[in-house]
């Protein structure tokens, strides 16, 4: 026995690779895995090396000291609580130190804010040359939580917290989509491509979940969808999924499905008092000549217009920047965009009706085009993948560095209710 490790029902013990120099633990052989109290549980890293970042609550009672940390993901269990509800929670390896001794163990992370002990030690973390004695506490060395005085504060900010960011595109080369992943990169946040083609989706009210060529993606913190005119219904699934997970849209589902429906998208402009072309649309008008709904509509607006188009990008319900064309029709053979020259007045009302324009459709990033006409300015379309690269390339405007900032600060806001 004198090679026995002897452990007490509860000890104390630290984690040092998660900067936890003090945890009081019960030691429960009626539990299977351990298990760490932990909150604002985020997932982090990469679908090839998934991670899981959480804070901790290390000394009971006292919600002000906190300690933010960052483990790899080995495993996602579903476990049993102590009240019989099953639940699936993130799986990690850590040393565990104890008196002499430093050794692996597997941590499962829940939150155990109304637990008296932050840890729980399972029986398989016992090795075998360990002994419980039921009847003592704290056989290996006490320690302190003095140690967190000053010392508690999370490594990071919830500003400056790397992001995992879904971009939705079947075009991962096209020029936006290269610069968006550059930008998030820059700032440190975590970017998955995600294609369409190569996506599956499980349904579930607890535990919805999203497969990438078969493997599993941690919850996203937002997802921005780059996918034009050909946006489908299972496109639209994929972001209504992400938001199931809890991630931030800055282009929600339901906002992307007015957006590419010409006469969905005009409905909603004119029940919303903004100014749209009159038109009457029948069914014969949209099968004479196999014409869609946008051609239809941008007749109506060919007859009212009186000068140049104007095209706003709109990022978080504000204009930041303003092209323009000759053409004020929206057809395919219009003419180059280029910099705008328009300002005073007429600049000043037209950027008011495309931030109107987009909150109304519920777009937080779009391109917003406003005509003028001799009924006054009037919008005549919004597109939800704007070409950024091309509006940077002729304003100068960091559009992107914008896009990124903006997910930053939604991600704040939410984890701050």
């Amino acid at each position: 026995m004198t090679d026995t490790f002897l452990l007490g029902w509860e000890e104390w013990l630290a984690l040092p690779e998660l900067d936890l120099p003090a945890i009081k633990a019960k030691v429960d052989t009626g539990a299977r895995t351990s298990s760490l109290h932990a909150f604002a549980i985020e997932p982090a890293g990469t679908p090839d090396r998934p991670r899981v970042r959480f804070s901790v609550h290390p000394v009971p009672g006292r919600d002000d000291v906190a300690v933010t940390c960052e483990a790899d993901v080995i495993d996602r269990r579903e476990i049993a609580s102590s009240n019989g509800e099953r639940e699936m929670r993130y799986v990690i390896r850590s040393n565990v130190s104890m008196g002499v001794r430093t050794w692996p163990i597997e941590i499962t992370l829940a939150n155990r804010e109304s637990m008296a002990y932050r840890m729980l030690l399972g029986r398989q973390a016992i090795l075998d040359d360990m002994f419980v004695d039921p009847a003592a506490s704290f056989r290996q060395p006490k320690l302190s939580y003095r140690v967190y005085r000053g010392a508690a504060q999370p490594r990071e900010t919830a500003e400056q917290r790397a992001l995992a960011i879904w971009l939705l595109t079947s075009r991962p080369d096209n020029a936006t989509s290269r610069r968006l992943v550059r930008a998030a990169e820059r700032r440190g946040h975590a970017v998955t491509m995600i294609d369409r083609t190569r996506v599956s989706l499980y349904i579930d009210a607890r535990d919805p979940g999203l497969f990438l060529d078969g493997r599993p993606l941690l919850k996203p913190d937002a997802v921005i969808v780059r996918a034009g005119r050909s946006l489908n219904a299972f496109s639209l699934a994929i972001v209504r999924q992400a938001q199931g997970m809890g991630a931030y849209a800055p282009n929600p589902a339901d906002a992307l499905a007015k957006a590419g429906e010409p006469l969905a998208l005009r409905q909603t402009l004119a029940m919303a008092g903004v100014p749209v072309p009159d038109a009457a649309v029948s069914h014969a008008d949209l099968l004479r000549e196999k014409r869609s709904d946008s051609h239809v509509l941008a007749d109506a607006l060919g007859q009212l217009a009186s000068g140049p188009l104007l095209r706003f990008a709109v990022i978080g319900g504000r204009a930041l920047a303003v092209i323009e064309r000759p053409s004020a029709t929206a057809l395919e053979d219009s003419p180059a965009w280029r910099r705008s020259e328009i300002d005073g007045e007429a600049l000043t009302t037209a950027r008011g009706l495309a931030e109107r324009a987009a909150r109304a459709v519920g777009l937080g990033l779009a391109a917003v085009d406003v005509a003028p006409t001799r009924a006054g300015p009037m919008v005549a379309d919004i597109t939800a993948s704007m070409s950024l690269a091309e509006f940077e390339r002729l304003t100068g405007a960091a559009l992107i560095e914008a896009v990124i900032v903006r997910l930053e600060q939604e991600t704040q806001a939410r984890l701050r209710v």
